[in-house]
C-alpha cells in the first residue's frame, strides 16, 4: 500500500470520518438501553446518510448497517440477497431530450430555449399545437359560479383543439384566512375539471403577484409515478406570454388585479399566434429495497405462525415535495425521529429477543421497508410479493416516529383490528403508565396500513408529530433516547406475550365513521370510504383497500379494484377521482367501473356524508 495514502486512512479514522460500526459495539447490550437507542439514531440521521432517500448512497448504507446488525443478533436473512429483498421503485420524472416549445406569430417564429421552459410530471408524452388563449387561472368552479373560460363579457370561449395559458393559484390564493377557491388550486385539481373542454395542451405560467414575486420555473415532479392528466403539459417563464398580451394591449398585472378583485374572468383569445410544444418525461427509477431477518419459533405447531416488527427507515433525502422546510437552502432532512427511532426500535427489539430465542413459541419477521414517505411503497411491495407468501403472517406491529416522547404520551393506532389489544395494553400500561390516546383505524399513514389491507391485526406506537415534522431540524440530538426505550419495552412486552399466546390474535374490521375518513381529502363534502395504492402507476385509481361500513364496501368495491369511472366522469389517476367526488352531493348514487380481475365491473355507489 502506498505510505501517503496509507498515512490519509490513519487521519481520516482518527478525525471521525470513517464510521465503523463499532460506535455501537461500545455500548453493545442484549437489553434495550437509551445509549443503543441513541447511538443508532445518531448514525441513521448523520450527515453521512444524506437523508436515507431510496436510491442514493445514504440508503445503500442504512441498509448495510442494518443488515450488519441483523447479522450479529443471528437473525436469519430473509430477503431475495442475504438480508435484502430488492426491488426498482419508481422516483419520479425526469426529462428526456426531445421537449421543445415555439411559437409562430405573424413576426415569425419563437423558439423558446430550455432554460426558459420545463415539462411537467403531471404531463403525458407527446406534442400539441395550436392557437393559444390566455385562461386566467384555468379555474372551472361551478359551485362558486366561476369560469375562467368566459371572456370578460361572460361569454364561454371555445377552447377545444387549442392551447391553453393559465395562470398558477387562484384569485384569493394570497388571502391564507379565506381562500375560498383552495380546492381549485392544484394544478391537477383544476386539469381534472376542465379535462372535457378538451384543448390540445396547456402552458402554466406564474402570475405577476404572487407570494415569491418571481418568476422562476416550477419543479418536473409531482409524484413519484407518473400520473399523466393526458394532456401535453408545459410551464415556461411568463415574460413571453406577457409580451403577446401586451402587444394586443393587455396588461397581464392589471388582468391578474382585477380577476382577484371582482371575481370576474376574463379568457382571451390570441388566435394569431400558434404554440408547439413536445413533452419527452421519463421516469426515474430507484434501485432500493426492505432488510428482512427472521427468528424461528421454538413451539413445533405454533413456529408457523408469524409475528411482524415494522418500521421504516427511508427519509426525505435533501426534502422534495413532502418536506415541510420552506428555506431556499438545500439541506439534509435528517430523519431522526423519522423514522430512525423506529428503525432503531426494530434493531434493539431484534437483538433481545435473538438472545431470548429459547423462549419464543412462534416465529417472528423483523421488517425495515423503505419508500414508506413516497407512499407505503416498501411495505406495499412486500405484501404484495411472493416473498408474504412464503410466512404465516398472524399480527403486525409497526413503530413510527417513537422518539420524541413529551409529557408520556403514547398513541396507539389501530386498537380496533383485534380483541387482543385493548385489554393488553391496559394490562401492560399499569407497568408503564404512559398517558394513552388510542385510535381503531388499521388504515392510516405507515406502513401498518399494507398489513391492514391484508386483514391482519395491527398496532401502531407513535409518540406524535412535532415542529420539526419533515424538516431538516428533525436531527438527533432532539431525540428522547430514554423515553423511546421506555416505548420499546412496551413493544417487547406486547410482542412477547403475542409470540407465546395459546392462540393467534383474533382479526377484526374497523366499521369506519363517516366523519373520520382519512384517505380522501376533506375539503371534499362527500364520503366514499376508499383507501388509495399510492404504489400503483396504471391508468385509474387502485384502491388498496375500503373502509369496513363504508359506501365503497356496501356498494360492493373491493380491495385490488382500479376504478376508471365515477358517473360520468373518466378517472385517470386519484386527483380526476378527487375532482370528481367534488361534483357530487352526500346522498346521491352513483354508478362506479372499476376494473376487477381483468373485467369491468360497474358498482352503485350511495355517496356518505364528510
Amino acid at each position: 500500500m502506498n505510505k501517503y495514502i496509507a498515512l490519509l486512512i490513519v487521519l481520516f479514522l482518527q478525525s471521525g470520518f470513517l464510521f465503523s460500526q463499532n460506535d455501537i459495539d461500545k455500548v453493545r447490550n442484549n437489553d434495550i438501553t437509551k445509549e443503543e437507542v441513541y447511538e443508532h439514531i445518531k448514525y441513521l440521521a448523520s450527515d453521512k446518510l444524506e437523508g436515507r432517500y431510496p436510491g442514493t448512497q445514504g440508503d445503500i448504507m442504512a441498509r448495510q448497517y442494518i443488515s450488519k446488525e441483523f447479522q450479529k443478533y443471528g437473525l436469519t436473512p430473509k430477503g431475495d440477497s442475504a438480508y435484502i429483498q430488492r426491488f426498482d421503485m419508481n422516483n419520479g420524472v425526469k426529462a428526456g431530450k426531445a421537449n421543445l416549445l415555439k411559437f409562430m406569430t405573424p413576426k415569425g417564429t419563437i423558439d423558446v430555449t430550455a432554460k426558459d421552459f420545463t415539462p411537467l410530471g403531471i404531463s403525458s408524452n407527446g406534442t400539441a399545437e395550436g392557437k393559444l388563449v390566455f385562461a386566467g387561472y384555468g379555474i372551472l368552479a361551478p359551485y362558486l359560479d366561476y369560469n375562467d373560460f368566459n371572456d370578460a363579457n361572460g361569454n364561454p370561449v371555445n377552447v377545444e383543439g387549442k392551447i391553453i395559458v393559465i395562470m398558477r393559484y387562484s384569485p384569493t390564493y394570497m388571502n391564507t384566512s379565506n381562500d375560498k377557491f383552495r380546492t381549485y388550486e392544484e394544478l391537477r385539481a383544476k386539469i381534472a375539471a376542465f379535462r372535457d373542454l378538451k384543448p390540445a395542451g396547456i402552458i402554466v405560467i406564474s402570475p405577476p403577484d404572487n407570494m415569491s414575486s418571481e418568476d422562476e420555473l416550477m419543479s418536473i415532479g409531482f409524484d413519484m409515478i407518473q400520473q399523466s392528466s393526458g394532456f401535453p403539459i408545459i410551464n415556461t417563464k411568463r415574460a413571453i406570454i406577457e409580451l403577446f398580451l401586451k402587444e394586443r394591449g393587455y396588461d397581464l398585472s392589471k388582468i391578474q388585479t382585477d380577476i382577484n378583485n371582482t371575481f370576474k374572468p376574463n379568457c382571451i383569445e390570441l388566435s394569431e399566434i400558434t404554440a408547439s410544444f413536445s413533452v419527452d418525461l421519463q421516469n426515474d427509477v430507484a434501485h432500493t429495497g426492505n432488510v428482512i431477518g427472521y427468528l424461528e419459533g421454538t413451539d413445533p405447531i405454533l413456529k408457523n405462525e408469524v409475528i411482524v416488527l415494522g418500521a421504516h427507515f427511508d427519509h426525505l433525502g435533501y426534502g422534495g415535495p413532502n418536506s415541510m422546510y420552506r428555506g431556499k437552502e438545500r439541506l439534509i432532512h435528517h430523519g431522526a425521529d423519522d423514522n430512525a427511532s423506529g428503525t432503531a426500535g426494530i434493531m434493539e427489539l431484534a437483538q433481545k429477543f435473538a438472545a431470548n430465542k429459547n423462549n419464543l413459541k412462534r416465529s417472528m419477521l423483523f421488517l425495515c421497508f423503505t419508500g414508506e414517505e413516497e407512499g407505503l411503497i416498501g411495505s406495499a411491495y412486500f405484501t404484495k410479493s411472493e416473498k408474504f407468501k412464503e410466512f404465516n403472517i398472524v399480527a403486525m406491529i409497526n413503530m413510527d416516529m417513537i422518539g420524541r416522547l413529551k409529557d408520556n404520551k403514547l398513541i396507539l393506532n389501530g386498537i380496533g383490528t383485534s380483541p387482543f389489544w385493548v385489554p393488553e395494553i391496559e394490562k401492560l400500561n399499569k407497568t408503564y403508565s404512559f398517558s394513552t390516546s388510542m385510535s381503531p383505524d388499521g388504515f392510516g399513514p405507515s406502513d401498518h396500513s399494507s398489513f391492514y389491507g391484508k386483514n391482519l391485526p395491527v398496532l401502531m406506537f407513535f409518540t406524535d408529530l412535532h415542529e420539526d415534522y419533515h424538516k431538516p431540524s428533525d436531527t438527533y440530538d432532539k431525540i428522547n433516547s430514554e423515553g423511546e426505550a421506555k416505548v420499546l419495552n412496551m413493544v417487547y412486552d406486547m410482542a412477547s406475550d403475542l409470540v407465546n399466546a395459546s392462540s393467534k390474535p383474533e382479526f377484526t374490521k374497523v366499521v369506519a365513521k363517516e366523519d373520520d375518513n382519512k384517505s380522501e381529502k376533506k375539503s371534499v363534502r362527500v364520503y366514499v370510504g376508499t383507501v388509495p395504492d399510492f404504489s400503483y402507476s396504471g391508468d385509474g385509481f387502485k384502491m388498496s383497500g375500503v373502509q369496513a361500513g363504508s359506501p365503497a364496501e356496501k356498494g360492493g368495491l373491493l380491495a385490488g379494484d382500479i376504478m376508471i369511472k365515477f358517473g360520468d366522469k373518466d378517472i385517470k389517476n386519484i386527483y380526476d377521482y378527487t375532482a370528481a367526488l367534488g361534483e357530487y352531493k352526500p346522498g346521491q348514487e352513483v354508478d362506479v367501473v372499476v376494473k376487477r380481475d381483468d373485467k369491468e365491473v360497474t358498482v352503485r355507489v350511495t355517496l356518505g356524508k364528510k
